[in-house]
């Protein structure tokens, strides 16, 4: 529960980070190979509550992508397509911490949003997440394009560093994926995802059948849950945003996101737009 405010609380809010050098390296390493991201393309990140009722930002709230450091947003930002690279305002269409724990409240209010990006923080720190080039919405189909990417800042000892994985062009061979085997195609035989069993273990499972190897479209929504790379998956969120899964990823040549095994808890989810 987060402290409670004498005072009105605010309905907006402006963050302007500062620019940063965007690398996949310890910061004892960068050298002439580090890519910067020029202080024009960092975005203010406006975070809005007049259009979200009930929405409240109370003195402590903790919200990750501000406080993440500029090593995640940086890498994020050259990360995206062109055109919204170079948009100046990024707003925060649901935050756990700021609408409460709500699947349903997360797709409505993302419902017109488009392009999006989703960031989680774990019980053991780690964050990592996904950039949805279709944005979030529950549909009886899987979606996407080849701009979709996933991400992570394991926040391991030593310096932080941003980790990005976008879809492969031609499949990453399962022997160049860090981490745990990758799962095979259901034909092949492969488990669901650990600690699922039953219904979702029928619901990993007809979503492997359902996805074509060579197709992009690899998020898949409704009110089971969120998944992201439907080959591992990828990144999935429960219906109850509580816990979720990651399992190395063929389509996106990730590993696991998480830094304890495969699955974890989760502490907050946001999702930052573009859309006005």
């Amino acid at each position: 529960m987060f402290p409670q405010s004498t005072q009105s609380p605010p309905t907006s809010l402006q963050v302007h980070p500062v620019p940063f050098l965007a690398n996949t390296q310890d910061a004892d390493e960068l050298g002439a190979g580090s890519v910067e991201v020029p202080s024009w393309q960092i975005p203010d990140l406006v975070v809005e509550c007049p259009k979200r009722p009930g929405a409240r930002i109370h003195k402590g709230t903790s919200l990750i992508l501000p406080e993440a450091g500029g090593d995640l947003l940086a890498c994020i930002v050259r990360s995206l397509p062109v055109l919204l690279q170079i948009r100046p305002r990024w707003i925060l269409g649901y935050s756990m911490a700021v609408d409460g724990v709500s699947l349903r409240t997360m797709y409505r209010q993302l419902e017109h949003s488009g392009p999006c990006v989703m960031i989680v923080e774990d019980s053991s720190n780690c964050i990592f997440g996904a950039f949805l080039s279709e944005g979030l919405r529950p549909v009886s189909q899987c979606y996407g394009t080849h701009e979709c990417f996933v991400f992570r800042t394991p926040r391991l000892a030593g310096a932080w560093r941003t980790e990005v994985y976008g879809r492969s062009v031609a499949p990453t061979s399962p022997s160049q994926i860090e981490g745990a085997s990758v799962p095979k195609p259901e034909s092949e035989g492969a488990s669901p995802p650990a600690g699922f069993s039953g219904q979702k273990a029928k619901y990993f499972e007809a979503l492997r059948k359902a996805q074509a190897p060579s197709s992009s479209a690899s998020v898949f929504c409704n009110h089971m849950g969120i998944v992201v790379g439907t080959d591992g998956p990828a990144l999935f969120i429960d219906q109850d945003l509580l816990r979720g899964a990651s399992w190395p990823s063929v389509g996106f040549g990730s590993p696991s996101l998480c830094t304890a095994g495969t699955d974890f808890v989760v502490r907050n989810i946001e999702v930052w737009h573009w859309s006005s």
